[in-house]
């Protein structure tokens, strides 16, 4: 490979990596926070037995739902509630809100009484009080283990990049922006309102080298989600895999949820294997020299003279 080829795949490699960085750059996106989970309205908050009430759903991706009528706030789940009188309702394929009607029948155990909606796998769940006139009313009854968690928490991580420069950056292993999704789900069916958050990442489990800048739930409702997107920068060298965390505290047990990424400055390793493949030519070319200059020969193109080493590789080419 002669210095003129090595321009050609150079100029070559830079233009390529040129196309790639106009096409992955992207603006970076500001820390917001919103409640994303379903709800349910009730028209009625106090009713007797066998009266009706309509409800308004909205937020469920669910394409069916359970309505139940259940007491003990539900905090036990499903044994809590009225299963054989629960009704089924399609959701609406739009976007506008779906409405249901239903007796209000009574429920197993004493209220404080809910009307329960749920998907069939209950990964979506919304409740609204409903006071029973002539229903009894005892106090709440906790989960048999006092254990459980009363949230949850998840974590989603995207690398965000600042124009042409900060891809660049990012890929010869400098700073990297990224976004982070935090999500704080409310397992019980009454609010938590003292829950506080705290997020790093790092290394390792135990090392730190940026934390994320969460603010304080407030009030989550019953069965309802928090979500809140920040921006934070990893400091260079951003080689390897990085360990993020985020704990929620204040609302039962400390609930920490982990998550690893990986970093690959894609550009550094390309520049990384170019010099190599230079490296081993000029190498190669050094061994072609020295054996030249240990072992001259003869050729007809230099008459009877002895090629030194320069004449030898310019023969070899």
């Amino acid at each position: 490979m002669n210095s003129r080829s090595r321009a050609l795949l150079s100029s070559a490699i830079f233009a390529v990596v040129g196309a790639l960085a106009l096409t992955l750059a992207s603006s970076s996106v500001g820390a917001s926070s919103s409640i994303v989970s379903p709800i349910v309205t009730v028209n009625r908050p106090r009713v007797a037995l066998g009266e009706q009430i309509r409800l308004t759903l909205d937020g469920f991706k669910a394409p069916f739902v359970s309505i139940s009528i259940c007491g003990n706030e539900a905090r036990r789940g499903s044994s809590d509630c009225n299963m054989a009188a629960s009704e089924g309702v399609r959701m609406s394929r739009t976007d506008s809100p779906t409405f249901a009607f239903m007796p209000v029948g009574a429920p197993p155990v004493p209220c404080p009484c809910v009307v329960r909606v749920s998907s069939t796998t209950n990964d979506e769940v919304a409740v609204v009080p409903l006071d029973i006139t002539d229903h009894p009313v005892e106090g709440v009854i906790e989960a048999a283990n006092p254990d459980d968690p009363l949230l949850t928490v998840s974590i989603g991580t995207r690398v965000i990049n600042d124009g042409l420069f900060g891809w660049a950056r990012s890929n010869l292993a400098g700073s990297v922006k990224y976004e982070v999704t935090v999500t704080v789900k409310n397992l019980k069916t009454e609010p938590l309102s003292r829950v506080k958050l705290s997020g790093w990442v790092g290394r390792s489990a135990t090392d730190q080298l940026a934390t994320l800048a969460l603010d304080d739930p407030g009030e989550i409702g019953p069965a309802q989600t928090w979500q809140q997107v920040v921006t934070v920068r990893v400091p260079a060298p951003t080689v390897g895999s990085f360990e993020w965390r985020v704990a929620a505290s204040g609302a039962g047990p400390t609930v920490t949820t982990p998550l690893t990424t990986r970093h690959r400055p894609l550009l550094l390793i390309l520049l990384l294997v170019v010099l190599i493949a230079d490296v081993a030519y000029l190498v190669m070319r050094a061994r072609m020299r020295r054996r030249a200059a240990l072992a001259p020969v003869s050729d007809p193109a230099f008459g009877d003279a002895d090629l030194d080493a320069d004449q030898l590789v310019a023969a070899a080419r």
